[in-house]
């Protein structure tokens, strides 16, 4: 079983790895090669910068890190050092305080009318990879190792438990919904994210969106305006 020695985080323009101080490093190094082909899809091609936090890495370790990222991530990594910026965070408004309604019209996929959707009924399993160049409408689960990308928007009439990314082509206006949000891996556009280890929803059907603000995915509850 896994440990969850590192996780990955994204930011617009680079990928934050983060090391439990107390992982041995070896065991980071075995966890990274995993994750890194578990995700190949979201790192083939692009261009990124790497930094990590937690652990405290010599010269050497670094160097290994750095070359495991170069030679099977399939990314162009154009460095790799140590961060000391703010931690990149899920930001989520706590459930009793109120905040305003979001509007869905506001955020549907520009380019693209909400007419041209892709309608798919039944479960997208593990290891099942559904795609469309449009908006993406789930009816049912996503499950653990299941993947959805959209270069529009994403709903899940169901629980997402699996991978998303929405906004494929680069569009930072495109959401994801759910009734059920607690993906693996959550993109939209260029900026990656994941649920937080503390999320407790199991079972529980609660309507959120996902969406980029200030170069952050918020996830919020959608509770439509009545009246």
């Amino acid at each position: 079983m896994r440990n969850n020695s590192i996780v990955f985080k994204g930011t617009s323009d680079s990928l934050i790895v983060i090391m439990k101080e107390e992982a041995d490093f070896e065991t980071i190094l075995e966890e990274m090669e995993f994750k890194i082909s578990s995700n190949e899809r979201f790192f083939k091609g692009a261009d990124l910068k790497v930094k990590y936090r937690g652990k405290k890495l010599s010269e050497e370790e670094e160097n290994k890190i750095f070359e495991i990222l170069k030679n099977k991530s399939g990314a162009k990594i154009t460095s790799f050092e140590k961060d000391t910026n703010i931690p990149v965070e899920v930001k989520r408004e706590p459930a009793a305080k109120p905040h305003p309604i979001i509007k869905m019209s506001n955020f549907y996929f520009k380019g693209i009318e909400e007419g041209i959707t892709k309608f798919h009924r039944g479960t997208v399993r593990s290891g099942q990879l559904l795609r469309f160049d449009g908006n993406i409408v789930v009816i049912g689960d996503v499950n653990p190792g299941g993947e959805v990308i959209a270069a529009g928007n994403v709903v899940v009439m169901g629980s997402l438990r699996g991978i998303v990314h929405a906004g494929s082509d680069g569009n930072r206006e495109a959401i994801v919904v759910a009734l059920n949000l607690n993906p693996t891996q959550l993109r939209i556009a260029d900026v990656i994210t994941r649920s937080p280890d503390d999320k407790q929803i199991e079972n529980q059907f609660i309507p959120e969106m996902a969406y980029i603000k200030d170069n952050f995915v918020y996830i919020d509850r959608y509770l439509p305006s009545k009246g």
